[in-house]
């Protein structure tokens, strides 16, 4: 009989503590295996360390391939998706998810198709919403979706984004119960699978460098007059439930949080990139005003002009910033 030994973890801004204390509380009935995406700087090198003196399971970092096996934490590495496959774990580079690589949305999904009513997701504290579209594909394969509590959680966007994205989970509970209920779980008969929509699988596909096409996109969703900040692409709007989505031709995706924070990172440095050229003109022009005594009245009016537009988007530069304080 199928038991439910397949748990996905998802958690950024705040989940490394939320997530100690799962581990310090997890006691399985009976073998499971857990993956865990954490949104981590390249920097933060140690995670698995950490993570293995709450634990008796085996943690680590798979390899491409590298068999799906019980009592492991297959921590995802840094700037690679983790997908589960049939029976096997894959390290993708694939296009960016809300705005990460690794993202929570690609490993969810992964559980949706190959362990389906085997799944269980567990999403913690993070900043905006990734693991919300995926927390839903999970619930569709069959699995089931446990929440850190908001109020508990460090940063909650990513919680309250799930629980509206799924409507009603499983469990909403601080992270020590998640932990306490974890271990009961895994022991506990799982749910029939049932079929994923095929837009999951193809978004999967996507997230692995397979078969993503711009014909492929045009399945998902309609375009929008929105172009791709990572790229430059055309957008497809994508309709899944409560949550508006987008995804490019390349690939990239993105919930409408993720791309508004995206498109003022872009923006921002598209007005800086501003600044710098019309400065760099003015200058340009003034040195070549000192070679050039024929034009020089008319190159200084011209760096004068250059000047009250480097002024011009400065002035705008500081009003964002006033505006987002």
């Amino acid at each position: 009989m199928s038991r439910r030994d397949i748990i996905g973890i998802g958690a950024s801004a705040g989940g490394l503590p939320a997530l100690i204390d799962i581990l310090k509380n997890f006691a399985p009935e009976t073998p499971a295996t857990i993956l865990l995406v954490m949104h981590r700087s390249d920097e933060a090198g140690r995670l698995g360390d950490i993570l293995q003196r709450y634990t008796s399971y085996e943690v680590c970092e798979p390899a491409d391939g590298d068999e799906c096996l019980p009592e492991r934490l297959y921590v995802a590495p840094n700037d690679l998706h983790l997908l589960m496959g049939e029976k096997h774990l894959h390290l993708r580079r694939g296009p960016r998810e809300n705005n990460f690589r690794p993202a929570i949305d690609p490993m969810f999904r992964s559980l949706a198709v190959f362990a389906g009513g085997r799944a269980t997701g567990v999403v913690l504290s993070g900043y905006m919403d990734d693991g919300a579209a995926g927390a839903r594909a999970i619930v569709s394969g069959g699995g089931r979706l446990l929440v850190q509590d908001p109020i508990e959680a460090m940063s909650p966007s990513m919680p309250r984004a799930a629980i509206s994205a799924v409507g009603v989970p499983e469990l909403i509970a601080t992270a020590a119960q998640i932990g306490t209920r974890l271990s009961s779980l895994v022991a506990e008969p799982a749910r029939p699978d049932r079929q994923v929509d095929e837009r999951v699988r193809m978004e999967l596909l996507i997230a692995g460098l397979e078969n993503a096409t711009m014909a492929t996109e045009e399945k998902l969703g309609e375009l929008v007059p929105f172009n791709c900040p990572d790229c430059n692409g055309v957008l497809w709007e994508i309709s899944d439930g409560p949550i508006r989505r987008f995804r490019c031709h390349t690939g990239h995706a993105y919930s409408q949080m993720a791309l508004d924070e995206k498109q003022e990172v872009m923006l921002e440095r598209s007005l800086y990139d501003s600044l710098r050229s019309l400065r760099e003109k003015a200058a340009l022009l003034r040195d070549i005003a000192t070679r050039d005594d024929i034009n020089r009245a008319r190159l200084i009016k011209r760096a004068e002009g250059y000047d009250q537009d480097a002024a011009t988007v400065e002035a705008m530069i500081l009003s964002r910033s006033k505006s987002a304080a």
